[in-house]
């Protein structure tokens, strides 16, 4: 096999992370695949694979993120995206309504709590009104939380999920035992479990709107770049495609046209916009060995980079 003509590329979008061992076990599973170099970043949930042969597909690579317990969408397409979009939002409004639903059910708890350290009675709930409260908080709010548990010990790993369940599933049972029993000497934990998962739950709501707003600035920021550049094949100038750019190749930049690579100038000068990166309104001047950057705007002039 011939791994440069064979070698095929493809983008996921990465859905249901938690953490940054999330990425780091989805990575390792796509590169125990022969022929498959992955890399997988966590902040922007997206997957970038190199494969060869035709032993591998993209389907196969999807299942096989499917089944450590993660979905995962192509992206090489504009119909990709909007799917991938689409799941995401999605995603965004389930979290939505279970952080709403596990927030109400678990405000009687943080009442209680108030009121204990403003020296009132601890318990004004009774035990049975709050095994009713904390239960569909546990299994209901809480089950993505075993669901990735139990992805996570089958591939003999451990992540958030794990600790999560682990924690809020001990405090939530002895409290049950507790109750069953009557044991009215022992405390109950039931408010540490809800608050626990609830916290979580905010916190998991506010990351995925942080990240889907980064995700569109880098996405607004890439429809910035150019398509196409001029390449200097064998002395000729030769409008190529960016993607088919490579490392050391020599890119001519004409006056108005927006530079398509990161580089260092080589020969020319010109004043360029850097506003859309640094804010910055004046044109810099670039010579050669200056750097410039993709997207920016050369004024005047030509450069080669």
């Amino acid at each position: 096999m011939n791994p440069v003509q064979d070698k095929q590329t493809t983008d996921l979008q990465l859905i249901g992370m938690s953490c940054v061992n999330c990425a780091a076990k989805i990575e390792k599973t796509l590169n125990s695949f022969p022929d498959v170099k992955a890399s997988v970043n966590f902040a922007t949930e997206k997957a970038h694979i190199e494969y060869g042969g035709q032993a591998i597909t993209p389907e196969a690579l999807i299942k096989a993120i499917r089944d450590i317990g993660y979905q995962a969408f192509e992206m090489n397409s504009e119909v990709d995206a909007q799917k991938a979009k689409q799941e995401a939002a999605n995603e965004y409004r389930r979290d939505l309504q279970h952080f709403i639903i596990s927030a109400i059910l678990t405000a009687p708890f943080m009442v209680e709590m108030v009121m204990m350290f403003m020296g009132g009675h601890h318990e004004f709930m009774p035990r049975w009104l709050q095994l009713i409260l904390a239960t569909p908080v546990q299994f209901w709010m809480g089950w993505r939380f075993y669901r990735g548990s139990f992805y996570a010990l089958r591939a003999k790993s451990a992540n958030m999920d794990v600790l999560v369940a682990l924690g809020t599933s001990m405090a939530y049972l002895l409290s049950v035992v507790v109750t069953i029993m009557s044991w009215s000497d022992q405390h109950v934990y039931f408010e540490a479990s809800t608050a626990v998962i609830t916290l979580i739950l905010l916190g998991k709501l506010m990351e995925s709107r942080a990240k889907g707003k980064t995700s569109e600035a880098v996405e607004s920021l890439i429809r910035l770049q150019p398509k196409k550049a001029w390449v200097q094949i064998n002395g000729e100038w030769v409008e190529t495609s960016i993607d088919e750019v490579k490392t050391g190749d020599v890119v001519l930049v004409k006056n108005g046209e927006a530079i398509p690579i990161d580089g260092l100038v080589v020969q020319g000068s010109s004043s360029v916009d850097e506003s859309m990166l640094t804010g910055e309104s004046m044109p810099v001047e670039k010579k050669a060995d200056d750097h410039v950057y993709a997207a920016t705007l050369n004024q005047d002039g030509s450069l080669q980079v």
